[in-house]
Parts: structure tokens; C-alpha cells; sequence
């Protein structure tokens, strides 16, 4: 039944694409995501978007999307499916605690970030904190940078509440 339904809103969101995008203009604007920053050039970080926000990222020029929530954490539709119904690259860096906040999974997203390059992409977890704590944790660890200006780095791309946490990480690396 549940999974009739991932395919039923697949379908659904593909035959939407299709109709609103038969021509894709040059993007000029990020998709309307409630929440979402874009701290720089070609990255919007979002919490969890719907499927319409994804189909809007797509006719925005968004050609990638990361997902940092834990595999199983999120089941109300497949978003693996979708993104690539979309034809953008689907991306997953799981963290579920804060033990998945390890170098492992910095290296992956570093590596992720590299891949992409200066395409455009959403980068989301729940509400953007992981993805901010992957950014901060990136700064210090891979790029050399001390732990206030790393903290600072991810508060720019939604680090919030795991701030105290990524502190300990990245003084404990000290």
C-alpha cells in the first residue's frame, strides 16, 4: 500500500514536471522553500522540502540535492525516486546522532560538495541543522579553520541546536 502510494506521488510530481517545465528557463531565482538560506553562490540549505519544492528547485536550475536525515528517518514518499525522476543527482550524507558527526561522514560531504562543484544544489536534513554542523565540522577538520570562525561558517548555513556539540567535536580535535 505505502509503496503504491510513493509511486502514485511520483508519477504524480513527474507528469507536473513535465507540464510546468516543457521549457526550462535559465534559472533566475531560488524555489520558494519556507526556512531556506542561500549563504553562497549555487548552495540553497533547507529543512525537509515537499515534493512541489523540489519540482520549483528543479525548474530553478537546481541539479543536485543532499540529504543529510538518517536512511529510514524520513518514509512519507521516496525522495531518492523523485530527485532522479527530476533528473537531478540525489546525494545522501546519513547522520542520525550525533556519532554519525564523525570524520567519515565530513570526508563524504566534502567530497559530495566537491563532485558537485559550482552546480546548483539544495542541501536539507530536518531543518538544516545537520547540514550546517557538516559545514562547520568541514571547516575545521578538512579546511584548518579554528573553532569560532568553523561554528560561525555553519551558523551561516543553519547550525542551531547540535552548536554546542560540534564546539566539543572540534575542540576535542584540538
Amino acid at each position: 500500500m505505502i509503496e503504491s502510494r510513493h509511486r502514485l506521488v511520483v508519477a504524480l510530481i513527474a507528469a507536473l514536471l513535465l507540464g510546468a517545465c516543457a521549457t526550462t528557463p535559465e534559472p533566475t531565482q531560488w524555489p520558494d522553500i519556507a526556512g531556506a538560506m542561500t549563504p553562497e553562490p549555487n548552495r540553497m540549505i533547507s529543512g525537509q522540502p515537499s515534493p512541489a519544492e523540489l519540482v520549483e528547485a528543479r525548474q530553478a536550475g537546481i541539479t543536485h540535492v543532499v540529504n543529510a536525515r538518517d536512511i529510514g528517518e524520513f518514509e512519507a514518499w521516496n525522495e531518492t525516486e523523485l530527485v532522479e525522476t527530476l533528473g537531478m543527482t540525489y546525494h545522501r550524507v546519513p547522520i542520525g546522532n550525533t556519532q554519525d558527526l564523525d570524520l567519515d561522514a565530513v570526508r563524504s560531504f566534502d567530497r559530495i560538495l566537491s563532485d558537485i562543484g559550482d552546480e546548483r544544489a539544495l542541501l536539507h536534513c530536518a531543518s538544516g541543522n545537520r547540514i550546517g554542523a557538516l559545514f562547520a565540522l568541514r571547516a575545521a577538520w578538512l579546511q584548518g579553520r579554528d573553532a569560532e570562525e568553523a561554528i560561525e561558517i555553519g551558523q551561516a548555513r543553519g547550525l542551531t541546536g547540535l552548536s554546542d556539540t560540534v564546539r566539543q567535536l572540534i575542540e576535542a580535535e584540538d
